[in-house]
């Protein structure tokens, strides 16, 4: 992978070339990744992309080209189209400012043991020995993904930023010959906290629970959301809610309500990249740094995200949440939510009837307005009768107004679970919401 030394001199180059305000952006990734299905390993890959942004602000226009040809020539290549086409660019609305502190963020505390541990060989080793203790009749497929990812970013203002962050995921479904199945997934950037065989064991359990699952009506219901379900609501939740832009354009379920009660006082979500089980990238991909922010407190909607065009149109500072130069507004992907005093017995003996959720898939956007969600249950939806489940249940669909399901949380577990997010991983609890509304069944 390209250390900071190496990654500052080729941003050297390019600037040197430069004539007009220039944010060069340098990402490299390489990935090892195996592959499983019908309890064997089907395929082994390795990948390695390089590629270089120019992006060029100038006279309120932004032209950007990538490249992946680190040559002399490709680079030259890269500027001149750049600063060519802002000939043919219209004006936009403001020019951008430029970055000028601090002068570098830079971090490349990743964990080092990652390669060892989850090296090609020991990928093969760790699948075979979770597949060697599946019982008959049931068989696994999944993936197990030992990544490196650098980012870097600078420009002519001596502005550098570096990043480098190693991680590691694995997911596996294992299904039963009778069509039943349990999903685990896991992702990190601590070597010691993924157990490959601890995720099969967890996957082979929710399959066995799931066999000969009953058909139950639509209609509302107490339910227990597992981390991987609440992660994805959290996820949706931040692009629908929590971006300034949206506020200000109406379409937030946050707008005008800034300040206020929006959820439940148990609520308390932040985005906190300081944390220690998020993704450690501190800065954004405009290169300001990443702000944490108290989005949600004891119910009450308190900060916002920010890039640099929403921070200019209300007039405060980029919080460090772009995802570049589009103006597509600060997204917040370092969830973390706060637990509570339970623990996931605890809630299941205090539900009197309700529906276990292991997971969501196909999850949609229905009303952002409202908050107003849609997916259907995948790999494990479990009936609850005074205090015990009693089995498997067939998939549903729910539609629920998050805004309605955050005010009714009656339930939240001390322990809290890092799960999958949309740039790395949130931190988040098993919840226990009253009146949840499901809208449709599978047959």
């Amino acid at each position: 992978m390209l250390n900071k030394v190496a990654a500052y001199k080729i941003i050297d180059k390019v600037l040197s070339k430069c004539n007009y305000y220039t944010m060069v952006s340098i990402m490299c990734k390489e990935e090892g990744l195996t592959r499983f299905a019908n309890s064997g390993i089907h395929q082994n890959v390795y990948t390695a992309e390089d590629s270089v942004t120019i992006t060029v602000i100038h006279d309120k226009k932004i032209s950007e080209v990538t490249t992946n040809l680190l040559s002399e020539e490709g680079l030259t290549s890269a500027v001149h189209d750049a600063e060519e086409n802002l000939k043919f660019l219209p004006q936009g609305d403001v020019e951008l400012p430029e970055l000028t502190s601090p002068l570098e963020i830079a971090s490349e505390d990743y964990d080092r043991t990652l390669a060892d541990k989850f090296n090609i060989l020991n990928r093969a080793s760790l699948i075979k020995s979770g597949i060697d203790l599946l019982n008959k009749d049931y068989t696994a497929a999944g993936a197990l993904s030992l990544s490196s990812l650098v980012i870097c970013m600078g420009n002519k203002k001596n502005i550098r930023r570096y990043s480098r962050i190693d991680t590691v995921s694995f997911n596996t479904v294992v299904m039963h010959k009778d069509g039943a199945s349990g999903y685990s997934e896991y992702v990190t950037n601590k070597a010691k906290e993924l157990d490959v065989v601890e995720m099969f064991a967890s996957a082979q359990n929710k399959c066995k629970m799931g066999i000969n699952p009953a058909s139950i009506e639509p209609g509302s219901y107490d339910v227990i959301l597992e981390p991987l379900a609440v992660g994805d609501l959290l996820t949706y939740m931040s692009f629908i809610g929590f971006s300034a832009k949206d506020v200000r354009t109406g379409t937030s379920f946050i707008t005008g309500k800034l300040g206020k009660k929006v959820f439940g006082e148990n609520i308390t979500i932040r985005d906190d990249v300081r944390n220690e089980n998020t993704m450690p990238l501190y800065f954004d991909f405009e290169g300001y740094g990443r702000s944490s922010l108290n989005l949600v407190e004891n119910g009450v909607a308190k900060e916002l995200s920010y890039d640099v065009k929403s921070a200019l149109a209300d007039n405060v500072e980029p919080t460090g949440h772009s995802f570049g130069y589009a103006g597509d507004g600060g997204i917040a992907v370092n969830l973390v939510m706060e637990g509570g005093d339970d623990n996931l017995e605890e809630l299941i003996k205090s539900t009197k009837k309700g529906l276990l959720v292991s997971r969501f898939h196909y999850m949609n956007i229905v009303d952002p307005r409202q908050s107003i969600l849609t997916a259907l249950t995948r790999d494990g939806l479990f009936l609850i009768e005074n205090g015990e489940i009693k089995g498997a249940v067939k998939n549903m669909r729910f539609t629920e107004s998050m805004l309605h399901a955050f005010n009714n949380v009656t339930g939240i577990t001390t322990g809290r679970t890092k799960v999958p997010g949309a740039f790395g991983f949130n931190y988040v609890p098993t919840l226990k919401v009253e009146d949840f509304h499901f809208t449709g069944k599978t047959e």
